[in-house]
């Protein structure tokens, strides 16, 4: 968790700790869903995930933006990064109403998703997938609010004065926002119903069992040095498994020979073929190298 500047930026797995501690003073019933369209994956000079770009000029630069369009503030409560780290804004806390989708701000929250999800543009990130349903199960959980089309609007179901439509309409919806191909399906009521509001209900049905939250790259990073440490010791056992019942080895061929009429086969332990050595070097005076 890092404050700086204007935003408080967090890990995905601190989200949820710090929204249960947050006081809510306002009435809120829908939470907005929004891509940025720019900034995008290209300004951010997005490489296997990561950006180039530095988070706090992405967020001040984006703050500056709407500064400039007149607004008192960053437009949105919420930005979720293509890393899935989510930024709270701080002069636009919870408690302050957007200026997400104009003429519908009243009793909701926005959240901007870094990215520009029409077709032929960005292809979300599976961190950033994952963050995305966890802010919004922990959202719907603390303000109470019902996982459905109904509660949680894509930007593309209101026309340009805010006015309701439902859907998406081409020609009257005021953007395609969140996408095109948001959540690789689309932007229509359909393909939320289909695709976005059933994960944020398995997710939020996991967070309730207290099975939700997601791991820290930290953690995801001892998990892998954990299972690497097991897959060593895994190997070092079978091999010293191997060496319990190993055929004669080449060192221990000569032992063999000279012992054979008093052994039930060519298998044995290392200890075994060792011992059988030094006992056929001391009774042949035979040096022989191991």
């Amino acid at each position: 968790m890092i404050s700086k500047g204007n935003f408080l930026l967090l890990e995905p797995s601190e989200f949820k700790g710090w929204l249960d501690k947050q006081t809510i003073t306002r009435s809120i019933d829908k939470l907005q869903v929004h891509h940025t369209a720019a900034p995008n994956y290209s300004t951010r000079q997005i490489v296997n995930g990561v950006a180039k770009q530095d988070v706090w000029k992405c967020l001040e630069g984006m703050r500056a933006y709407h500064l400039s369009q007149g607004w008192s503030g960053t437009g949105q409560n919420i930005t979720v990064l293509e890393d899935g780290r989510i930024a709270i804004s701080l002069d636009r806390n919870l408690n302050k109403t957007p200026a997400g989708i104009k003429g519908a701000n009243t009793g909701a929250l926005c959240i901007e998703i870094i990215g520009n999800f029409d077709q032929g543009g960005d292809t979300m990130t599976v961190a950033q997938k994952q963050a995305v349903v966890h802010l919004y199960a922990c959202l719907a959980l603390k303000l109470n609010i019902p996982v459905d089309t109904s509660h949680i609007v894509y930007h593309a179901w209101y026309t340009a004065s805010g006015a309701w439509l439902g859907d998406y309409k081409k020609g009257q919806s005021r953007k395609t926002c969140p996408g095109t191909k948001f959540f690789g399906d689309g932007n229509t009521r359909s393909a939320a119903e289909r695709g976005f509001i059933p994960a944020i209900k398995v997710k939020l049905k996991r967070i309730k069992e207290g099975n939700g939250n997601p791991m820290t790259s930290e953690e995801k990073k001892q998990i892998e040095e954990l299972k690497a440490t097991v897959e060593s010791q895994s190997k070092w056992i079978n091999a010293q498994k191997a060496k319990e019942n190993m055929e004669c080895p080449k060192w221990a061929e000569s032992a063999y020979e000279y012992y054979k009429d008093y052994l039930s086969d060519k298998t044995g332990s290392y200890d075994f073929w060792r011992q059988l050595v030094i006992s056929y070097r001391k009774e042949n005076k035979v040096k022989i190298i191991l």
